[in-house]
């Protein structure tokens, strides 16, 4: 890190490794293929779902005739504690909303 400086150096003093970023290399899972072979982000996306039915963020009903829908994501994300160790494995489920078109489905959506 000694080749590089941002602009504004530190007195020798006053460096240490708290005025040093890094980059924390993390193999989280893009797509579902590959989380669900890992039983850690099974039981996350099984998690997710509860909380999903828990709090009735969406209910299954048939699609409506010439109703589009939308695709959803799986995104994973593993969370770190202040000491830098993993916390926890998060999911969230979400819904592609950049497909949807104004005045065709923004107020209902249908997802597969």
């Amino acid at each position: 890190m000694r080749d590089y400086e941002s602009g504004n150096r530190f007195p020798e003093e006053e460096e240490s490794d708290e005025s040093l970023a890094f980059h924390i290399s993390n193999d989280d899972p893009i797509h579902f293929d590959e989380a669900v072979k890992e039983k850690k982000w099974q039981e996350a996306m099984k998690l997710e779902i509860e909380a999903i039915e828990r709090n009735q963020t969406w209910k299954l009903v048939s699609l409506p005739h010439q109703a589009r829908k939308i695709g959803v994501k799986w995104v994973f994300k593993t969370k770190f504690n202040e000491e830098g160790k993993v916390d926890k494995c998060k999911t969230r489920l979400v819904a592609k909303g950049y497909s949807q078109k104004a005045g065709i489905d923004y107020n209902e959506v249908y997802t597969q």
